[in-house]
């Protein structure tokens, strides 16, 4: 990262609203002017994404 003040985290929780709850806590405790989160999927749920995908009938504007 090149910005002025950068730092990444790796977490691992059980579930999406745990997560949520660490970030609110941190969030809220003051130390952090800001922060961003990004939820990175399984290699199951990105299978799971990959399946769906091909039932999905979507055609590019003009084609």
């Amino acid at each position: 990262a090149f910005g002025r003040h950068d730092g990444y985290n790796l977490w691992e929780a059980p579930d999406n609203v745990s997560m949520a709850a660490v970030a609110l806590a941190i969030g809220g405790g003051g130390a952090l002017s800001s922060f961003e989160t990004t939820v990175l999927m399984t290699v199951d749920e990105t299978m799971d994404a990959l399946r769906k995908a091909e039932r999905v009938q979507y055609r590019a504007p003009g084609a």
